[in-house]
């Protein structure tokens, strides 16, 4: 058996580039794991490939729809290997979110059944892209510059910040987010480069320089029309003092972000809704505990 946490990410910025002839969308983002995170127990033994899914949230799936459920089959399928594997999930991440809680918990399934199994030889990246497009990401986590549909990832330096995550109360799926963006807003939004390509020396927070991201999100013009509640927390965060926020993926979850735990405290005093102080990773992928 062993134990792992699945961070969850946000995305410093988001850039749609446009749809793709397989009918998926390329994009440019930086990807950063924060220290919100699902817990997954996990266990084989011989058998016939019977998997066990359990978890915490009932409105959570625990059955073949769920990505750690299909990574498991996955990870058998790749490897021929028959076993019996039970997994025990504690959600932590929000669902529909733009968090990526349900792509790290894949991730966090095969590398936990590599470590069991002792498979340390199987590409897990090639088996992670059969899952979904955010999951190879999290199968080295940390922090990455994310382009093409999701595959092209260059690793960039871990950023020192801390969160205040705010989540109205919509679920916005991602296929829905995507095909909305292709119907609505595939030819309203302007060429302007929304994402700076990543400089080593521009990967620091200095005292006096902004975050070194720009935090644009094609997205957000998108749920603003479609949804009030986003809307009204946009100009709630455009507003206020918060120098450096953003919307993490397709959303609905905003982020503000701080050099340090007192100005995400003061910050989230402001604040008259449910939000969760994080911070950023300070190591990469999902951590086994044992």
């Amino acid at each position: 058996m062993v134990t792992l946490k699945a961070r969850a990410k946000i995305n410093l910025g988001l850039r749609i580039l446009g749809r793709r002839p397989d009918g998926f969308h390329d994009i440019r983002s930086a990807f950063h794991e924060i220290s919100l995170c699902d817990n997954l127990r996990i266990s084989k033994k011989p058998g016939n490939g019977t998997i066990s899914l359990s978890c915490s949230t009932a409105d959570i799936p625990s059955d073949s729809s769920n990505l750690a459920w299909k990574a498991a089959d996955a990870f058998m399928n790749r490897t021929a290997k028959l076993l019996d594997v039970t997994i025990e999930l504690e959600k932590n991440i929000p669902s529909c979110a733009g968090l990526g809680g349900g792509s790290s918990d894949a991730a966090a399934v095969l590398k936990g059944l590599s470590l069991l199994t002792g498979t340390s030889n199987i590409d897990l990246i090639k088996i992670a892209e059969t899952l979904g497009s955010d999951v190879p990401f999290f199968i080295k986590g940390g922090a990455a510059l994310i382009e093409g549909r999701g595959f092209r990832l260059s690793e960039i330096p871990l950023i020192l910040f801390h969160a205040v995550l705010i989540h109205p109360n919509v679920r916005v799926s991602t296929p829905w987010a995507y095909s909305a963006w292709d119907r609505d807003m595939s030819t309203s939004l302007t060429n302007n480069t929304m994402i700076k390509h990543y400089s080593p020396s521009s990967a620091v927070w200095h005292e006096g320089k902004p975050f070194p991201y720009n935090l644009r999100n094609d997205f957000l013009p998108l749920l603003e029309k479609h949804f009030p509640e986003i809307a009204e927390l946009a100009q709630f965060m455009t507003d206020s003092k918060c120098e450096n926020w953003g919307l993490s993926g397709s959303g609905p979850t905003f982020y503000a972000l701080f050099r340090t735990k007192s100005g995400a405290q003061s910050f989230s005093r402001t604040l008259h809704r449910d939000f969760t102080i994080c911070r950023s990773a300070e190591t990469a992928g999902a951590s086994s505990n044992g």
